[in-house]
Parts: C-alpha cells; structure tokens; sequence
C-alpha cells in the first residue's frame, strides 16, 4: 500500500559556490599612489604654466603701456577748445589741467571734464581724444540775461532768474537789473520778452533796459534809460500787447512827444500814457 505526501515540498541540498577573494598585490598599490601624485604634479604644473603666461602677459602689457603713453609720436600739439565765450582758451585749458606736449594717451579724458564742468559758467562739457596728437574741448556756457541780487551781492543771472556767478570787476557784462516779488517766479512773458529783444522785433534793445521787475504771474515792468520811460505790460496776451505797444511807440514818435512820456501802461487792446506835462493820451 503507497501512501502520498500532499501540501509539503521536497527540499533538496543545493551547491553553494564560495567566492575566495584575491589578495591585494603590493606592486599595484604602490602604482596607483604614483600614478594619482603624477596627476596631482601636472596639474599644478599646468596651473604654474598658465599664471607665469598671465604674469608673463600682464608685464608686457604694462611695458607697451608705458612706452605708448611717454612715446613722442603722441604728444598732444593739436589741442582745440570751443564754445568758450566768458572764460577763454586759456583759462579752459588751465581748469582741465591739459598743455601742449602731454601724451593724449595718458590723458584722463573724464577728469578733464570733471574739472572744467566745476566751473561756475560751465554748463556742459565733452572732451575727445583724436589720436595721434590732437584732443577737442567743447564746452556750453550758461547764457546771462540780467543782474539779480542776492544777499546785498549781484549775479549774473539766466533768463529764469537763476543766479550764476557773482559779477567781479573783470569782465563785467552790462545787463539789466532783474527784480520780483518773493515767491513769483519769473513768467514765460519775461523769456518771450527777451526773445523778441534780441531778434530786435521791439522798438527798443537790451541796452535800453535798465530794470525789468515782475510784478506778479502775468504783470512786469521795464524801466528804460533811452528814453526815461517806465513800461508796464499785461501779460496775458503778450503777443497782442506788444503789438500795441509798437503802435503806441510809433504814435508818440511821430508826433514828437516819445521824450516826455513817463509812464506807458500797456494791455492787449488798449494803452495809457503819462507825460511829462502831466498829460494823459
């Protein structure tokens, strides 16, 4: 009778392989240590190499920039300053420090232009180095329109009243006297006023002008010394103003009476003379 073994496997002896493990040969140690010291030699080597290149690079560098910047080949002869109209040729050269002979290459073009735009008349500066032997200076000056007084002392003003310069005895520049209430600015009309003066569209120039005062934001008073005559014009139609003051100007010349008027008050339409027989047109 045969009887069956159900729900158990059979376990069967398998072989297991054992690994042996070699041993380690001195010999090849010994080169792996050589061998990664060999790298570590030429990389520093290479890295040697290569500052000495920059070192070597740099000098030579700085050799051919000593030599360029003291070669003759250079020397600056060509030296042209424009612009200039208070301050001269000389006196721009003397304020950025540049002569004749100085090697244009060794000249520091934005500490020529630091120096000169500390002037007080400068209003901008450029400076350009035309090689070999040749630099520019262009400068823009700030234009004076008048006189104004700040703390018992005269400046020479622009044409918005903004002081300049204190006014010396040399060079003085004769301009008229500007004046205004505290706290008014100086309108548009008194700038379009000196723009029709200088393109000479009224019947008197800048030199008449002794005093232009502005009375408020659209009134101003001009005070001539050719003839004595104080003018006072309404702003607010410069354009039409002026128009009439010409009319005006040329009625009392005509009839002989511009030397006794005193007082001219003028609007866009219509106009008030005072003069010197106490008469009034």
């Amino acid at each position: 009778m045969s009887t069956a073994v159900l729900g158990k496997k059979v376990r069967r002896n398998v072989h297991r392989k054992t690994e042996r493990r070699k041993p380690v040969e001195t010999g090849a140690v010994v080169g792996g240590v050589f061998l990664g010291l060999g790298r570590t030699v030429f990389a520093l080597t290479q890295w040697m190499l290569g500052i000495s290149v920059v070192l070597a690079v740099s000098f030579a560098i700085l050799l051919s920039y000593r030599w360029v910047t003291a070669h003759e080949f250079f020397a600056l002869t060509n030296l042209h300053i424009e612009g200039g109209r208070r301050l001269s040729t000389e006196e721009i050269a003397v304020l950025g420090g540049v002569h004749a002979g100085q090697n244009v290459l060794g000249i520091n073009i934005a500490e020529v232009q630091r120096r000169i735009a500390a002037s007080e008349w400068v209003e901008s500066v450029s400076v350009t180095r035309i090689l070999p032997d040749g630099l520019t200076i262009e400068i823009r000056e700030h234009e004076p329109a008048f006189l104004v007084r700040r703390d018992e002392q005269l400046y020479y003003a622009d044409a918005s009243g903004q002081p300049i310069v204190a006014v010396g005895v040399e060079k003085f520049i004769s301009l008229p006297l500007l004046e205004k209430e505290e706290g008014v600015p100086v309108g548009t009309g008194v700038r379009r006023l000196l723009e029709e003066v200088s393109r000479n569209a009224l019947p008197f120039g800048m030199s008449q002008i002794a005093l232009l005062r502005q009375d408020s934001a659209e009134q101003f008073s001009i005070f001539l010394e050719r003839p004595r005559v104080l003018v006072q014009l309404d702003g607010t139609d410069l354009r039409a103003t002026l128009a009439c003051l010409g009319k005006l100007w040329a009625d009392l010349d005509g009839r002989g009476e511009l030397g006794r008027a005193t007082l001219m008050f003028v609007t866009p339409e219509r106009a008030w003379v005072r003069l010197s027989a106490d008469q009034t047109l």
